[in-house]
């Protein structure tokens, strides 16, 4: 084995010291191998090989090169090579060292340090460590991104060079700082990496949002162009148009499947990051479930959010790592306990090196990461260990980033490193007094930027965050002299006590003896601190003849979120005499608020307001609300303002004021009772006279289908005075009414409804119906159709025209009335009956039981045995209910004729019932016996019987016994009778079987020339040896 080529390679970085060795061996003329080593320096190296059998030359020189280069690409550097006899190697340039840059003045020692260390051997570098702390070795990719951290631009000629061949980390750190200290110069570097196919994703990311960094606005206009151009059309085209509802709507169905690919367009929608695409894309990072696809993207769009200082996506996602738990370890690249445990860390590490370098940027991602928190996040306190070993846990303890924003410096609580929480500490307990101390982390930062407290205390919805930004803001007396009335007034009504206090102290300050300036006052009586409200009304009292000439004012207190304000104004304004120019303007007022409310929680409220309203509008109608407003009041969502508009349209003079029916329906129909009370009671106004009754006839007969039932019931008196007054009217009503009671398309309930007020306030006006509408109900599936038929029938029965099929039908209805009159008329028509016989016995298939009886009683005592024909008896004797059965048997024993015999027979036969083939063999040996020809026909009869299983036997027995005597009497009927025999032999039970097999050899030997349909084998005699 010869060596033609070797190249020795080494790798020094922090701690790294590591070795590569790559040789092209000759092992036969021609066949090479590539094998390395490698290792730690100094320790023994590992082997391996790249080609496990020999190769060609050429092939195994391509692959010692890419070995090589690979190596070269990956951080190593050639430490020489020894000579080799054969075509020694040219020697590649090593890379030119990293420029020399002096430390420029004004540089903290800080500063002056990492500059140092950048251009230092790894050897050199170390952590800054106590004196009696062993030195360690600093990697020179930490060094990198705290020179970004710095922004120190001195260090951008060093970093840029670095790019050249970086491992993936190195150029992670380098373009992530050269986003932060970069110019001009850094920009084309990083657009080389953005746009190497080989940079690897990570790399890309950070380079991109580098670069974003360092470049102008309209660069960065035109680069979200064209990543908004790559997004799926669906998002697009609403993105593009700024439609933000519409882009929210998309991203849900597009994020509907859950997969990776969906879930990947989320980075690009936080390139994006447009007015349009920002609202929705907040809200799916607070809503998207933890799965091992969204935590990847979660994890980028966290970084880029830090690397931004976005402190509202920062603090977003830093709230979802704080409130998810862990997906489990047997996913272990998702998001492990460990992942989690590291996130949150991150989180406060974050914000803890923006704080120790003072940077303004600090208030602004704190500020995120404690607006992700609300009221609904707190747990419940709990106590841990027994003895000497309680521990107290407060109402926050599990959010590690979020205590230490709140607690840092405090004397209740300390962390807990392990689990990253935060307990109780010393002698404190959940619930104790809360000293009144300042305990937030960096105070002077926010004392610095007090901008940021006040964002706090608008917009947080969490306790904690609003007593200490509260108690915090009080230390900037100089910012707080500066706020103008709109803000002190949202401290005021800020719904925690001590922010509204913090506004009530300044407004002490600011109000004069006349209590201006006035929106101040306003603000104080809507406040949410009680002792300020208090204090606002013993000022209003002073002020009153001068505040009720101000609706703007009345309209405030009226509106306040507390009852005691409201309250107030209503008393205000009862107590008052207002101008009809002050009651227009305050009642405009007013009713605007109603029609801005939404939510159906703000009930009481429009309660309260709709109260102000009528005491202001009096007894009278003067200031009256216009019918366009009106209408739009109850249309409104919330019931109570649905209700004032009921009110007002109560008060209007409904002579010379009419009222569009629609507005009335919407009160009538209305889902909230008291609403269609009002409606009612407006109704009722309406109908007091007979020309206003008759002009809501319409209006009446539709509100006689409401599906309300109290609805329904007002409207039946006024109907039957409908009915008084105009009888055409109401034979209108009756007829509409009963044309949607034979729809059957009417809810639950209203078919009910409609056959009463038929069968009583409406039934004056049935006499004018046509006589046939009669049938028409009684002939209805529905009952309650039914049931008013039954009303008309009896009511015109004597003139209506009955044949014999329709009395039968109706004696055999429903309803029980119509039973009893169809009962009386068939009674009454026995003439007519007795005509047609074979239709009356269908009575005696109802499904009534006492229509079954009475045709019992009818057919037995109103007609003599020779008015049932053969067909009439057969046919009620065929019926399939037993009672029936047994009444045909009975009527064929009483109406037999001895010349129907055999076609009884044959009718008979077809039957299934066994009670009514157990009464056909007593006609056997009468109309059957000698009979071949209908022996014959009534085979199938035969087997029928023979076939029963576990039942019919004394039919059996019969039939087995007229077989016998038949077959041995003819040989016409013995061949029928084997057939029958010898069929059933195999099938019936084996109890049967030697009956059939007897007659069928009594048979065979009566009637020789019939073949036997099986063999008689002799006995076999055994006998004893």
């Amino acid at each position: 084995m010869k060596l033609l080529e070797q190249v020795a390679l080494l790798f020094q970085e922090g701690k790294s010291d590591k070795v590569y060795e790559v040789d092209l061996l000759e092992v036969s003329p021609g066949q090479c191998v590539v094998n390395f080593r490698y290792g730690r320096r100094g320790t023994a190296l590992k082997d391996g090989s790249k080609t496990p059998v020999p190769v060609p030359q050429a092939e195994a020189k391509r692959v010692f090169d890419k070995l090589v280069q690979s190596k070269l690409d990956s951080g190593y550097v050639h430490a020489g090579a020894p000579g080799t006899p054969v075509s020694p190697p040219t020697p590649r340039a090593p890379a030119a060292p990293p420029p020399t840059v002096a430390a420029p003045a004004g540089l903290s020692p800080r500063e002056s340090a990492l500059l140092a260390q950048l251009q230092q051997e790894s050897s050199a570098r170390q952590w800054f460590r106590r004196a009696n702390v062993r030195a360690q070795q600093r990697p020179l990719e930490r060094v990198i991104w705290r020179a970004g951290e710095l922004r120190l631009r001195a260090a951008e000629p060093l970093l840029l060079p670095m790019l050249e061949r970086a491992t993936p980390l190195r150029a992670y750190t380098v373009a992530a700082a050269l986003g932060r200290l970069g110019s001009e110069a850094s920009v084309s570097a990083l657009g080389k990496l953005y746009g190497d196919r080989a940079t690897p994703d990570m790399v890309r990311r950070m380079a991109t949002e580098a670069l974003l960094q360092l470049s102008d606005e309209a660069t960065r206009a035109d680069f979200r162009g064209d990543v908004l151009a790559k997004l799926p059309p669906a998002l697009r085209e609403p993105a593009r148009a700024g439609d933000a509802e519409a882009f929210g709507k998309a991203l849900d169905a597009h994020l509907a499947s859950g997969s990776a690919e969906a879930l990947q367009v989320l980075e690009s929608l936080y390139l994006v990051d447009s007015e349009a695409v920002r609202p929705a894309l907040l809200r799916v990072l607070r809503t998207v479930p933890f799965t091992v696809q969204s935590v990847k993207v979660l994890r980028h769009l966290f970084k880029a959010a830090e690397y931004r200082r976005d402190g509202e996506v920062f603090g977003l996602i830093a709230w979802r790592y704080e409130k998810e738990r862990s997906l489990g370890s047997s996913r272990p690249r998702a998001y492990t306990m460990e992942t989690r445990k590291y996130l949150r860390r991150r989180v406060w590490r974050t914000l803890r090196r923006l704080g120790e370098l003072e940077s303004p940027e600090f208030v602004k991602m704190a500020v995120g990461v404690l607006l992700a928190f609300g009221d609904a996040d707190a747990a419940s306190p709990r106590t841990t260990g027994y003895g000497r070993y309680v521990q107290q846990w407060d109402t926050w303890w599990p959010y590690w980033a979020f205590n230490h924003l709140l607690h840092r410096h405090s004397q209740r609580y300390e962390p807990v490193e392990n689990p990253l929480l935060f307990r109780c500490k010393g002698s404190y307990y959940p619930g104790a007094r809360v000293p009144e101390v300042r305990e937030e982390a960096f105070p002077k930062l926010w004392e610095r930027t007090p901008e940021g407290l006040l964002h706090l205390l608008d917009e947080s919805q969490c306790a904690p965050v609003h007593d200490f930004a509260s108690r915090a803001l009080r230390a900037c007396p100089d910012f707080l002299a500066r706020l103008d009335v709109d803000a002190v007034a949202m401290l005021l009504e800020r719904p925690y006590e001590s922010t509204a206090r913090l506004g009530f102290d300044l407004a002490l300050q600011r109000l004069d003896a006349r209590r201006e300036p006035r929106a101040l006052l306003l603000a104080v009586a809507r406040s949410s601190y009680a002792p300020a409200r208090q204090q606002a009304f013993r000022w209003m009292d002073e002020l009153r003849h001068v505040l009720i000439e101000d609706s703007g004012f009345i309209a405030g207190l009226a509106t306040a979120r507390h009852a005691d304000t409201r309250a107030y104004a209503a008393n205000l304004v009862r107590g008052s005499v207002l101008s009809e120019q002050a009651v227009r303007t305050l009642v405009g007022r007013l009713v605007a608020a109603l029609l801005s409310l939404k939510a159906k929680e703000d009930g009481p409220i429009a309660s309260d307001v709709a109260r102000v309203v009528l005491a202001a509008l009096g007894p009278s109608s003067r200031g009256a609300v216009g019918l366009e407003v009106v209408r739009d009041l109850l249309a409104h969502p919330v019931p109570e303002v649905q209700e004032l508009g009921g009110e007002l349209l109560l008060r209007r003079d409904l002579r010379t004021e009419p009222i569009p029916e629609e507005l009335l329906l919407l009160l009538v129909q209305s889902e909230h009772a008291p609403l269609r009370a009002l409606g009612l009671r407006l109704l009722a106004l309406l109908a007091e006279s007979e020309a206003s009754l008759l002009a809501q006839e319409a209006l009446l007969i539709r509100l006689a289908t409401s599906p309300v039932p109290d609805v329904r019931a007002a409207v039946r008196p006024l109907l039957a005075r409908l009915v008084a007054a105009s009888p055409a009217a109401g034979a209108r009503a009756v007829e509409t009414l009963l044309a949607a009671l034979l729809r059957r398309r009417l809810p639950e309930g209203i078919p009910a409804h409609i056959a009463a007020l038929l069968s009583g306030e409406l039934s004056p006006a049935l006499a004018a119906l046509p006589v046939e509408t009669a049938w028409r109900l009684l002939d209805s599936e529905d009952a309650d159709a039914q049931t008013v038929g039954a009303a008309l029938l009896a009511r015109h029965g004597a003139v209506l025209t009955v044949d014999v099929p329709r009395a039968v039908r109706l004696a055999g209805h429903d309803v029980v009335a119509v039973r009893e009159w169809a009962w009386r008329w068939l009674e009454a028509h026995v003439p007519e009956v007795r005509a047609e016989l074979a239709t009356a016995v269908g009575l005696l298939d109802s499904r009534w039981d006492d229509a079954r009886a009475f045709g019992f009683r009818y057919f037995r005592e109103r007609f003599a045995p020779e008015d049932f024909s053969l067909e009439v008896l057969v046919s009620v004797a065929d019926s399939i209910r037993k009672d029936v059965q047994a009444f045909g048997r009975e009527m064929l024993t009483r109406s037999f004729r001895e010349e129907d015999g055999p076609e009884l027979l044959l009718r008979l036969s077809e039957h299934p019932a066994p009670s009514v083939q157990l009464f056909a063999t007593t006609y056997l040996d009468r109309f059957a016996s000698g009979k071949p020809a209908l022996v014959e026909q009534l085979a199938p009869y035969f087997i029928r019987v023979l076939s029963q299983v576990n039942k019919g036997r004394v039919a059996r027995q019969r039939v087995l016994g007229f077989l016998m005597r038949e077959g041995r009497g003819s040989e016409a009927s013995g061949r029928v009778a084997l057939e029958v025999l010898h069929r059933m032999s195999a099938t019936i039970a084996i109890e049967h079987r030697a009956s059939a097999l007897e007659a069928m050899l009594s048979i065979s030997k009566a009637q020789p020339s019939l073949p036997m349909p099986f063999v008689i084998r002799p006995v076999e005699v055994r006998r004893a040896v």
